[in-house]
């Protein structure tokens, strides 16, 4: 059973326009696909910036082509933005290192422990 449809029409400067247009084209989207996923992302943001935050920088690098088309397709797949995924994957990434860092830590916290109790055992003996 398909969903009810209901249209909206607006008017917006012709450069704008122009430039949706050229958006559409290069991600192989239709108009009704892109006011859906801007209205669905504008309503249901999964990232809020954190204003908290304080200043922001800009990290800027390049991929292959075919990576690139990728990324493009996994991000209309899964409704996100670029800057949503590639905050999401650094923030992931950090946790894991710091989880890992933690654990390790403890290892050598038992450790040395361990050995400071073995060394006084010997000294005593």
């Amino acid at each position: 059973m398909t969903a009810e449809k209901k249209g909206i029409t607006v008017k917006v400067d012709a450069e704008l326009h122009a430039e949706v247009r050229q958006y559409l084209e290069e991600n192989g989207l239709t108009m009704a696909e892109f006011v859906a996923k801007s209205l669905r992302d504008e309503l249901h943001p999964k990232f809020v910036e954190d204003k908290t935050m304080g200043n922001m920088r800009t990290l800027a690098f390049q991929v292959p082509e075919e990576l690139f088309r990728k990324i493009k397709d996994y991000l209309q797949r899964n409704n996100l933005t670029q800057k949503e995924f590639v905050i999401g994957l650094i923030e992931n990434e950090i946790e894991q290192d710091l989880a890992q860092r933690q654990a390790e830590g403890e290892i050598a916290g038992n450790l040395e422990q361990s050995e400071c109790g073995d060394m006084g055992m010997s000294m005593v003996m």
